[in-house]
Order: structure tokens, then C-alpha cells, then sequence
């Protein structure tokens, strides 16, 4: 945000600030652990709080949003990364994915099981994303409804309709080219009305074609009536309006995964080479389905 208002001093202090993270990096136990200024640990517990702010090295570890690229290489790939991120998710869907190795009752968690797109694994994150909506923002009671904590100024019933509409920024919309994930939306058919003061277009329609609670899984989609390729959708297109469609079923589409939906690695490499750069990147790779 602070480049794109060409304020380049401070895009740059703040940027630099958010790549200091390594530094926390415990390459034993492969996660983020809170580090003394004379470079003692300050624990070794993984599930403990102490030296995190309502979170754990897990939750906190996993929600470096910004950094997706510098984490999986310290993991050992992208590979290593969501193998050790979907065992997060299983440790935690018995505790409905409340204060467990993952917690969707506070901010840090929060974008968790979008990662999984972002390394190749989209599926995993359609079929985690689900699972929350569910499990944990699923009930209609106040006293279940956000997750049996509470609605923390906005950001459960936030969280809890992106998930149901199948859309999400892993940055908060905060890059220079904001971008949206696409996951399966629970509803049939979501309209979102564009205010014309801000956005170009009247409103932005996702139609859903086969939907269920086995169908999470996207199999193809469609732009305008176009087949569209990618995982993600660019602010710049939303904001015009359209028609997003999309095709579930209850197989993980994961022959095509390289060809429709992850132009992901690529995708995630170049934009923090761009950006390091003070370059804005495109983002448009026209890959093509089998």
C-alpha cells in the first residue's frame, strides 16, 4: 500500500522489517520460536503461547502471509511445507479448530488453510477451508457461532463469510496487485454489489454448479464466460464486475492442478522478486487445460 502511494521510504522500512523473521527460525523443529536478544531460545514448546502474541510457533509460523516463498524453502520445499501444514489441520479437527496446533478463535490463524494454495496444494486448501466453515463458524447459536469465542471486532464473522463465499486475500489485500483466492463457496449463488463511488462495475456474481457438502473440490471454471486457468482473481478484475463460475465435485482436482489452478509457485516467486525489485508483475500466465 505504501508503494502503490509512492511513499517509497516507508514501503521500503516496513518491508525490510517483515523480512526479519529468519531470524526467529528454529531449523530443528522447522517452525518460528521466540528468540532472546543474545540469541537464546526463550522455550522449545511448539503449543506454548509464551513469547506470541494469542497464538503459538505453529498458528504464528504458518501465518507468515507475506513471506510464503522464504518459508517453504526453509521447510524443504513446498512439498515439505503443506505435508507438515495438513498435519496441523488433522492434529486440530478434533478440537473443531479452536486453540489447537491451528485456531481459527484468534487473528494469527486466521488464513492458515489458504497456505496450501500458495505451495501447489489448492485442494488441500477447498477441502480445509470447508472443514472450518463447518466445523468451526458452522453453528447458529451466540454461543457457538464464532467458533465459542467471541466476534473480535468483526474478524470471526469476516473470516467466517469470506470462507462461505470462497473468496480471500492471504495478504489482506495489502499487495501492490491485490489478489483474491478462489475456494469453493457454501452457497449456490453470491452476488456482490460495487459500490460505483469506488469500483468500476455494478456487481460481481459467483454461480456454483454442482454444489454439496461432498463437492468441495473445484474441477474447472469460467470468467465471463471464458475458462479461467488460475487460482487467483486480481482486484483489478473484480472491481470491473462479472461472472465467476465455478464446478465442484467430491475428487480432489489434482491432475490438473499444475495446468488450471497453480500457476502458483511461479506465480508467488516472481511477485517477491518484483517486488524487492520495486516492480509491479502482471500476474498473467496463460496456461492451458488438458
Amino acid at each position: 500500500m505504501a508503494k502503490a502511494m509512492g511513499k517509497l521510504k516507508d514501503y521500503n522500512y516496513y518491508r525490510n522489517r517483515s523480512l526479519g523473521w529468519p531470524a526467529s527460525w528454529h531449523p530443528d523443529l522447522r517452525l518460528m520460536m521466540p528468540r532472546k536478544e543474545t540469541g537464546e531460545w526463550v522455550h522449545l514448546d511448539p503449543l506454548s503461547e509464551r513469547g506470541f502474541v494469542q497464538a503459538n510457533a505453529w498458528q504464528a509460523t504458518f501465518g507468515l502471509s507475506h513471506d510464503i516463498e522464504t518459508l517453504a524453502r526453509l521447510m524443504g520445499g513446498n512439498d515439505s511445507l503443506a505435508t507438515q501444514l495438513n498435519y496441523v489441520f488433522e492434529m486440530s479437527k478434533n478440537a473443531r479448530f479452536l486453540s489447537s496446533y491451528v485456531s481459527y478463535a484468534n487473528q494469527p490463524g486466521c488464513s492458515n488453510a489458504h497456505v496450501f494454495s500458495h505451495v501447489g496444494k489448492p485442494w488441500l486448501t477447498q477441502y480445509w477451508v470447508r472443514q472450518v466453515a463447518k466445523q468451526t463458524y458452522g453453528d447458529i447459536t451466540p454461543e457457538r457461532g464464532y467458533g465459542e469465542n467471541d466476534e473480535d471486532q468483526g474478524q470471526m464473522a469476516g473470516i467466517s463469510a469470506l470462507m462461505a463465499m470462497g473468496l480471500f486475500s492471504l495478504d489482506g489485500g495489502s499487495a501492490y496487485n491485490p489478489m483474491y483466492d478462489i475456494t469453493s463457496p457454501v452457497f449456490n449463488e453470491i452476488t456482490i454489489r460495487l459500490d460505483s463511488r469506488y469500483y468500476k462495475g455494478n456487481e460481481f456474481k459467483i454461480k456454483v454448479h454442482d454444489n454439496s457438502p461432498e463437492n468441495c473440490y473445484i474441477q474447472k471454471a469460467s470468467l465471463n464466460g471464458e475458462m479461467y486457468h488460475k487460482y487467483q482473481l486480481p482486484h483489478t478484475v473484480f472491481e470491473q464486475g462479472g461472472l465467476l463460475e465455478l464446478w465442484l465435485g467430491d475428487k480432489p482436482n489434482k491432475g490438473n492442478s499444475i495446468t488450471i489452478w497453480a500457476y502458483l509457485s511461479i506465480c508467488v516467486m516472481i511477485q517477491k522478486k518484483d517486488v524487492r525489485n520495486n516492480e509491479a508483475h502482471p500476474f498473467s500466465f496463460p496456461f492451458k487445460s488438458k
